[in-house]
């Protein structure tokens, strides 16, 4: 049953109950001569060397992260909770945009199939697919069944807007926000955690600049814009990282007016920021010259207070740890270089990566691949990952791969 068959264990099948109610009509799918698992073990990445992670001086060029030539299996680990051949194969049609035919699959599996009826995390997944789709009439029909069969209560219906709304909760969770990639004009999107920042006044923000790769002038502009109104705004914000950038707009400057005007304007509000007013009155003439324009005022933000004397400051003057985790968003395909460097980017100098997936809506098998290699890389330099708000598909999906149950924790209140 369903896309991919299950090797034969040698043992006879169990009776079949004549008793057993109807069950949904089955997915019009031909059955592949290799089941998921020893799908997931041939095109799994081969393990990196162990290697620092790519630090904010790195460019990130060339070949991406993940190495599939020569690729070793992959053991997956048979004792991974509730794993089980249709929940395999679910989770495969699932990465692949086959959402419909997932459902389908899951629905037979715990009607039918023995693993799957004693799987949770099946049935978590069923749920998961069912709240997708905004079946509630078959979420309920579902969860009165998941009672019986485990004596618990089931997962309870979410309002899709109170989810949303936890998601957009969750991105601004302890002030962090992090631009990674190109800078560009479709990076708007990326700057909403620093909007919603200044509309909120939100104290002891912070802004990551190190996972930025490269700029157009679109996206400096829109970078400058939105720093200039966290200044105007009296943010008392902290840029991280932003070395590597500035130095990259420098070149830029030195090319006169043919660096661009964005370039100029987010190299004069970097230097606001960073209350380096030399620097910035001799390029503020340099601006002018070279543009036959006023430049802008030298009006820096407030800097930003000691972290002893600051609110969220513990006893002894330590500051208190933020919540803070790379965040994951909307679907990830292919080799999901840029979302990839963010994690590596941003696990170095920490003992604890948290990797937050709670607005993950899909990741396909490539970049499952690519997020195990990734995994796998930062806990080669003795740190430990922690994942977070993966909706049961897609963790089912990871367990697959070869990420083990222990990276997956309860998210963060």
């Amino acid at each position: 049953m369903g896309l991919f068959s299950k090797p034969s264990s040698g043992k006879p099948a169990p009776p079949k109950s004549s008793g057993s109610p109807k069950t949904p009509a089955k997915a019009d799918v031909r059955p592949l001569a290799v089941s998921a698992r020893e799908l997931a073990a041939k095109a799994g990445p081969r393990p990196a060397e162990p290697r620092e992670p790519v630090r904010a001086d790195e460019s990130i060029t060339g070949a991406s992260l993940i190495e599939w030539s020569q690729p070793q299996a992959i053991e997956v680990a048979q004792a991974n909770p509730g794993l089980c051949a249709v929940l395999e194969n679910a989770a495969l049609l699932f990465a692949s945009g086959q959402a419909a035919n997932a459902r389908t699959l899951l629905e037979q599996g715990v009607a039918e199939d023995h693993d799957a009826r004693q799987s949770p995390l099946a049935w978590l997944a069923l749920f998961d697919l069912l709240q997708r789709a905004g079946d509630r009439a078959a979420f309920d029909q579902f969860a009165v069944q998941y009672s019986v069969q485990f004596e618990r209560s089931s997962p309870a219906w979410e309002d899709q807007r109170a989810r949303a709304a936890d998601a957009a909760k969750s991105a601004m969770a302890g002030g962090f926000i992090a631009i990674t990639g190109r800078l560009a004009a479709e990076s708007g999107q990326q700057l909403e955690g620093l909007r919603r920042a200044v509309a909120r006044k939100l104290p002891h923000a912070r802004l990551d600049l190190g996972g930025i790769t490269g700029y157009d002038a679109a996206g400096a502009l829109l970078l400058a814009g939105a720093l200039a109104d966290a200044r105007r705004a009296r943010l008392a914000l902290s840029l991280e990282r932003a070395e590597k950038l500035r130095a990259a707009l420098d070149a830029s400057v030195k090319a006169g007016r043919d660096g661009g005007e964005g370039a100029w304007l987010l190299s004069l509000e970097l230097l606001q920021w960073v209350h380096d007013q030399s620097t910035f009155d001799d390029r503020a003439v340099e601006y002018a010259i070279a543009f036959e324009m006023s430049p802008p005022s030298w009006e820096p933000p407030p800097q930003p207070r000691p972290a002893a004397e600051r609110d969220d400051a513990a006893p002894g003057g330590e500051t208190a740890p933020a919540a803070e985790a790379v965040v994951l968003r909307g679907v990830i395909t292919g080799s999901a270089t840029p979302q990839i460097a963010k994690l590596l980017d941003f696990a170095h100098g920490r003992h604890v990566v948290p990797i937050d997936m709670t607005e993950v809506d899909r990741i396909d098998f490539v970049c499952a691949g690519a997020l195990l290699n990734a995994v796998n890389r930062v806990e080669g330099q003795r740190r430990s990952v922690q994942i977070f708000g993966a909706t049961p598909i897609i963790r089912a999906l990871l367990l697959l791969i070869g990420l083990s149950p222990r990276h997956f924790v309860k998210k963060p209140a």
